[in-house]
């Protein structure tokens, strides 16, 4: 075959360029730490790097539902343990209201703690989580669920008004599990046993409570059995909010190991990563000093074929 001078002149630069190229590539390879760069490096280990770092992208929101989860279980135990402490000091007293020795108006500054204690009940049920959310409305988070004022309850009897639903909100946890992350104000503040075969929220109790002892003319074994059925109330109350703040603890428990397992495939995500796309650095500059060899070769030889010419002999 016959060769010109530009075919000379093109083979040799097109071998430096490819050279240069692989040069550049491999040094990109070595400043990221990355062996597959683009899907060409090795199309396979690009495709199942897709997949992994898919999987290893959702289980990181799973982490970050975690979080959120637990932050809201534990704002919404923290709120049933200060109802919890609220019914204990309402117990407290409808005891000291119920002392036969004390005189109608020394029984009144009982009452008067119980309004507060009522009011409380009233902001803890209508508290809300860190996104302005009612926590205790079921799916009506954004509506108040609970209202309705102790002396309108007194003076017209019925129980307090809710404006929420049954709905628990939930939050995904794993591929399969769905944590529940509220409880709605039914299960927590309503239907509470009132002894008599009936329901009644905790805010029926203390007003009922407070009418009693309000009232100058309920004394003797009625008024007695008004304190013993408050009593009786409350303390179911009290039942019924640990049951649910058991409820509670189970999911934090139940959230841990699912943490725990999100956690441990988080690991063997990076790990199956690492050895799909990590550079062997020393393969690499092993390489890298071989094709700077070859790229100098290439470099002196062309210059050396690009001098020859037929009339240096002439």
């Amino acid at each position: 075959m016959r060769v010109s001078t530009n075919m000379l002149f093109d083979s040799g630069v097109a071998t430096m360029n490819r050279q240069l190229a692989d040069l550049v590539h491999l040094q990109q390879q070595i400043a990221s730490g990355r062996r597959v760069l683009t899907p060409s490096d090795d199309p396979v280990a690009a495709a199942r790097v897709l997949e992994v770092q898919q999987s290893a992208d959702v289980m990181a929101q799973f982490r970050v539902n975690h979080d959120n989860a637990r932050a809201t279980l534990e704002l919404e135990e923290a709120q049933l343990d200060s109802a919890s402490e609220l019914l204990i000091r309402a117990k407290e007293l409808a005891l000291t209201a119920g002392n036969g020795t004390l005189t109608f108006a020394q029984r009144q500054a009982a009452a008067t703690e119980l309004r507060a204690r009522y009011d409380q009940l009233m902001g803890i049920a209508n508290s809300t989580d860190g996104t302005g959310q009612f926590m205790f409305a079921g799916y009506q988070s954004a509506t108040r669920p609970f209202s309705r004022t102790m002396d309108d309850l007194i003076t017209n009897g019925g129980d307090v008004n809710y404006a929420g639903d049954d709905g628990q909100r939930r939050l995904q946890a794993s591929a399969t599990r769905y944590l529940e992350v509220t409880d709605p104000g039914t299960e927590v503040f309503m239907g509470i046993d009132d002894g008599a075969g009936g329901n009644q929220s905790m805010f029926k109790t203390i007003a009922d409570l407070v009418g009693a002892i309000e009232d100058p003319g309920n004394t003797g074994a009625a008024f007695s059995a008004d304190i013993s059925a408050a009593l009786g109330n409350i303390n179911r109350g009290l039942d019924n909010v640990l049951r649910v703040r058991g409820a509670i603890g189970s999911r934090l428990n139940e959230l841990d190991s699912l943490t725990t397992t999100a956690d441990d495939m988080a690991v063997q995500y990076a790990q199956a990563l690492s050895n799909l796309q990590d550079l062997d650095y020393a393969q690499a500059i092993s390489d890298l000093t071989r094709k700077k060899t070859n790229l100098e070769a290439a470099q002196k030889s062309f210059a050396q074929t690009s001098q020859l010419s037929l009339f240096n002999y002439l």
